[in-house]
């Protein structure tokens, strides 16, 4: 990361096209039409470098769907064009304004699909383009005014191509760049999807097929469907169906850079891997027995499959479930079934994939099983159950041998009928092939054995076949679920060595050039396994996914998405990149990390803070969501403010007569609280996923751009910047373009001082600041809580929600490993130990004091908004109190409870609510508690499904109870001194009610 790639033409993707001269250079841009034709892409992450961005930059965004990234070396022009994008509902989500010179564009390596260069930006970008080359993908382009230039696919690198890597079934990745260290490149969704999962890749692109078993209505939208996203970003491309019935979890589906080959129970589909159009279909011969696809495998242009007669169909799963994880069975009628039914066949054949001849077709007497065909050396090895191992000559389909040994049947044995968790799905490929043997293994297999694939003869083999096998040059790697994991000579079976590692439960292991790969055992995340000295590593924040594993390609890593809801961080689709030369133990030493935006000795506006405004994140520092201000017995609505575009909204705050409200879109509004009209507006760089904070007429923001920003609060008048991400390296955050170290932990101002951290998983690096409050220097800096376990080890605290700031203790949501993190505010020492790697924390965002103890619960900061429960420590819970009283709300229940009952596992509410399905947020005041959320007893189409009700502290009566127009955001609520309810809703909306 950070340094320069050596670029290799290979063949014919390297070349630059001679365009049609455009006016960009004096700034009189082309329609967008033309532009659009010119990149070549209308989906992903655009670059636009320009003197005086303007309406152009707009209508490109109006257009297409692409995320754009401009940048101008002018800070007028930058300020302009925020305001543009914002007043266009376009800021944030669509486009995001950065003000930097030419020579640094602060996005990661190869994250853009295209640049646009104009304007002053040409003369330097043509002096030296490596950074424009460096930040767009292979096979992106860079638009001049009067050429493009296409970025040649690197050398070295590796694609997925089959469902196991290659047809030989050994999920090994070849790809010379995806080495460890490693930095989030993305996040994206979808979040949760059904199962199996199938994936391929090819020249950038990463394809997945999601199957027919989907346990929860999160699923549904993804069941049997076909899906291409941007291997470089995350981008979805597009989404086709699948044909329903048909268990797409075996060797039917191949990438290649133009089309990928996909086959179900009718044909093989030849789908355009840019458009997702369906070319052409392949249909069985006539001579084969049966229409139904089995197996297949592209080399060198040449399609090979196994086809054969109807098979079971299973119908989608569309589950209702809401508790944690899922059953192993009862699933669906043909994977709880004890026959096993897919895939066999009779009939392979091979065909020209340009010509379309048909080369040869082979006919067997006995079924082939799909899950036992391999293909290697230019040969076709086979199984049929009980009957013989086989080899087929992939260039004429004549057998070569068969063997039948009884050593070597006896030794294959009967199939397990796997189907559980320690073992996995019965669907799994469980034949591996090298050009010198042929492994079984998996989880149907009682033994772990190798044939030679010189004449089948039985090489060796092992009790227990529970292992997961990846072959490398320096032997066999079987990774073990119940048994150690074991490094062997494939040939010889001896035991080179045991590496005392058990992988977790069911996900298969893969191997890239330095690592191997697994589910984390105890749920615990994922494990690398470094192949120079074996050392084992967590990699906590997720797990791959069960069916395929992580999946290496492109010079990439990915993880997921899945259906799990283990005690997982991060959701969703995560791309790793290589660090290469990234300083994981950067100091915060460097002076430019701080800009002052106006003169220092100026004194700053006052903002007079009354006794029941609300002006941080919950209330106040130690998160109390309550206020001293008296509630209305009856309200109504007072004011709506809607935003131009549709955003994901914060909490809001409150303070001096003045609602704040930000959010994903970066933009930070003062609203004036009596009428709701905007008195200021001020912008960042990022999403916002925590409120600003008010503390001695400043308002302090923590922004997904990495950087904290002081205002003053009365006026907006910028004060000052720090950055507190160790390097200014912008990724896409589900869509949006963030910092790899966003201020996840929104801001903490106390004392003078302003707390916050910068990052999102450990293995990136964590960085906690506190900074003067008056000039934003630097008061201290930790960034080694990531590592808890040294330099090395990248397990330890991740940033994944707020900080609270109690009896001499700051606190912070820290994902799933350690949380609550705690700091001495005085000098930001960790106090924090971590005597086990495989240690579980709750994942949650939010942290609430009970009893004198600051808890975090199960809720991500990183996930859908629709809260699903987790496995561990799984426990929604909202909280509101004061000296006086204590409101609890959960699912489907508010209560308030005596304070001195906090401790309770579970105490007897002096009154308790039923009105809320998911209710989600509190905010209690002198004589009444305010609740907002999705209420009980509504369907999805029912208007009145969302409300806010106030309740009588002292005996639960409704005060008041009013419909919203949309769901709250997470903890969306505030007062104010007047008595005033403010509610941010879904889509950035904010409501007031007072008194009426």
């Amino acid at each position: 990361m950070g340094g320069k790639r050596s670029w290799t033409p290979l063949g014919v993707l390297a070349w630059i096209v001679a365009g049609a001269a455009a006016a960009f250079a004096s700034e009189a841009a082309p329609p967008a039409e033309q532009t659009l034709g010119r990149i070549g892409a209308s989906r992903g992450i655009c670059v636009v470098l320009a003197d005086r961005p303007g309406e152009e930059v707009l209508e490109l965004a109006r257009q297409s769907d692409l995320v754009l990234f401009v940048q101008t070396s002018r800070a007028a022009a930058a300020k302009a064009l925020r305001a543009s994008a914002d007043r266009a509902g376009l800021l944030g989500t669509r486009v995001t304004v950065h003000h930097g010179p030419w020579s640094r564009i602060p996005l990661a390596d190869r994250l853009a699909d295209a640049a646009i260069v104009t304007g002053s930006a040409v003369a330097a970008v043509h002096r030296d383009d490596g950074e424009v080359r460096r930040v767009v993908r292979p096979l992106g382009r860079i638009v001049y005014p009067d050429r493009e230039v296409v970025i040649p696919y690197p050398a070295g690198v590796d694609d997925w191509t089959h469902p196991y890597h290659g047809p030989d079934n050994n999920p090994l990745a070849l790809d010379k760049e995806a080495r460890a260290p490693f930095l989030t490149q993305f996040l994206a969704e979808p979040y949760f999807v059904p199962f199996p999962e199938v994936t391929v890749t090819a020249a950038g692109r990463v394809f997945k097929a999601f199957g027919h078993v989907g346990y929860k209505r999160r699923d549904w939208e993804w069941l049997n469907s076909l899906v291409a996203i941007n291997g470089y970003n995350g981008t979805l491309l597009w989404k086709r169906p699948l044909e329903e019935g048909f268990n797409i979890h075996r060797n039917t589906m191949v990438a290649t850079p133009e089309a990928l080959y996909v086959a179900d129970s009718r044909s093989c589909k030849k789908i355009d891997a840019a458009s997702g159009e369906v070319l052409a279909e392949i249909v069985a011969p006539h001579a084969a027995a049966g229409r139904v696809w089995k197996w297949m495998a592209i080399r060198d242009g040449i399609l090979y499959a196994l086809v054969g007669g109807q098979e079971v169909r299973d119908p989608a799963l569309r589950g209702e479930r809401a508790e944690a994880g899922w059953p192993w069975r009862p699933m669906t009628p043909a994977y709880d079934s004890e026959k096993y039914e897919w895939g066999f066949g009779r009939t392979f054949f091979a065909r020209d994939l340009k010509s379309g001849k048909m080369l040869w077709l082979h006919n067997e007497v006995e079924p082939v099983d799909g899950r036992a065909v391999a293909m290697s050396g230019g040969r076709i090895f086979f199984y049929s159950d009980g009957k013989w191992l086989g080899c087929l000559d992939a260039l004429e389909g004549k057998v070569v041998w068969r063997n039948s040994d009884a050593n070597l049947l006896t030794a294959i044995g009967p199939h397990g009928r796997a189907q559980n968790p320690q073992e996995g799905f019965s669907t799994t490929a469980y034949m591996k092939s090298s050009d010198k043997a042929v492994f079984f293994a998996g989880p149907q297999r009682p033994n772990l054995l190798a044939a030679s694939t010189k004449d089948g003869r039985l090489l060796w083999q092992k009790p227990h076949g529970n292992y997961q096998l990846v072959v490398r040059d320096e032997g066999l790697y079987a990774m073990g679920r119940t048994e150690d994991s074991l490094l062997i000579e494939p040939l010889t079976g001896e035991v080179k060595q045991s590496l005392g590692v058990f992988r977790g439960n069911c996900t298969r292991a893969t191997g890239s050039i330095d690592s191997i790969f697994t589910r984390g055992h105890l749920h615990g995340g994922s494990t690398r396994l470094s192949i120079a000295d074996h050392r084992v590593e967590r990699i906590a924040p997720m797990r791959p996914d069960c069916h395929d594993g992580v999946i290496i390609a492109g010079g990439m890593l990915y993880w997921g998405p899945w259906m799990c809801d283990c005690s997982l961080s991060l959701v969703g689709l995560v791309g790793l990149a290589p660090a290469e030369d990234y300083a994981f133990q950067m100091k915060a030493d460097d002076p430019v990390r701080l800009a002052r935006l106006c003169d220092p000795s100026a004194p700053v506006a006052p903002l007079p803070l009354a006794a029941g405004d609300w002006p941080s994140y919950r209330a106040d520092n130690r998160r109390s969501a309550a206020a001293g201000a008296a509630i209305a017995e009856r309200a109504a609505l007072a004011w709506q403010f809607e935003p131009p575009g549709k955003t994901a909204p914060t909490a809001p705050v409150t303070g001096g007569g003045m609602v704040f409200a930000s959010g994903a879109d970066g933009a930070i509004r003062a609203l004036d609280a009596a009428t709701g009209s905007v008195r200021w507006t001020a912008y960042t760089e990022g999403p916002l996923r925590f409120p600003p904070a008010i503390d001695q007429g400043r308002l302090f923001a923590g922004s997904g751009d990495g950087c904290v920003y002081a205002f003053e609060a009365a006026s907006g008048k910028p004060l000052w910047r720090f950055q507190a991400a160790p390097v200014d390296r912008r990724i896409s955050l589900y869509g949006q373009i963030a910092s790899t170290w966003p201020i996840g932990s929104g801001v903490l101002a106390a004392g003078g001082k302003v707390y916050c951290a910068a990052g999102i998983a450990a293995y990136d690096g964590t960085h906690l600041f506190a900074l003067d409050a008056a000039s934003g220097r630097l008061a201290w800096h930790n960034g080694t809580s990531g590592r808890m376990l040294g330099d090395d080890r990248p397990t330890g605290v991740s940033v994944q929600g707020h900080l609270l700031l109690d009896a001499g203790r700051l606190y912070m949501a820290g994902g799933n490993v350690v949380s609550p993190a705690v700091y001495d505010p005085g000098d930001g020492r960790c106090l924090n130990t971590l005597d086990d790697e495989w240690a579980k924390a709750p994942r949650g965002r939010d942290l609430f004091l009970i009893a004198g103890q600051v808890t975090a619960f199960d809720r991500p900061l990183y996930a859908p908004k629709e809260y699903w429960t987790g496995r561990y420590f799984a426990r929604y819970l909202l909280q509101a109190q004061n000296e006086h009283a204590l409101v609890r709300a959960t699912l489907g229940r508010l209560g308030r409870f005596d304070p001195a009952a906090a401790a309770q596992k579970e105490p007897k509410p002096v009154w308790e609510s039923m009105l809320f399905e998911q209710p989600e947020a509190l905010a209690l005041g002198s004589n009444a508690v305010v609740a907002c959320g999705k209420l009980k007893g509504a369907g999805d189409g029912d208007q009145a499904r969302f409300g806010v009700a106030a309740y009588a502290i002292d005996e639960g009566r409704v005060l008041w109870q009013e419909p919203l127009e949309a769901m709250p955001a997470i903890w969306g609520m505030a007062l104010d001194s007047q008595g005033r309810v403010v509610i941010a809703l879904e889509g950035g909306g904010i409501v007031c009610f007072e008194e009426r």
